[in-house]
């Protein structure tokens, strides 16, 4: 009996620069370098330094400080602070967010979201 193997080639979804999946990181992203940030893992400290093109914070209890153009929170219990967004989504719940500029979306439960003066 033969087994006929098929590969198909699609396009794959684009990587993050930046994959962070491990807990209890302190780390810090030169965006000019690495424009895309995914933090996975749980209580991890991010410093941005420049503005990065994405965040998606989907791991809890994570710290995120400095400018990207998208923003997606849908971990829990995060302290998000943006200086410079476009577009913020907050769909996890229980999280604080603070931006300077952009328009957001809080689909979830329970979070704090001011604009900073």
């Amino acid at each position: 009996m033969k087994i006929l193997a098929l590969l198909l080639l699609t396009a794959a979804p684009a990587l993050a620069d930046v994959a962070v999946i491990d807990n209890n990181k302190t780390i810090a992203v030169d965006c000019a370098k690495d424009s895309k940030v995914d933090l996975i893992g749980n209580n991890i400290t991010l410093t941005l330094t420049g503005k990065c093109k994405q965040v998606n914070v989907t791991g809890n209890k994570e710290r995120v400080t400095g400018a990207a153009t998208t923003v997606f929170v849908a971990g829990n219990e995060n302290t998000v602070t943006i200086d410079g967004g476009d577009t913020i989504t907050v769909a996890g719940n229980k999280n604080v967010v603070t931006y300077k500029t952009g328009k957001v979306s809080n689909s979830g439960k329970d979070n704090k979201v001011t604009q900073a003066k």
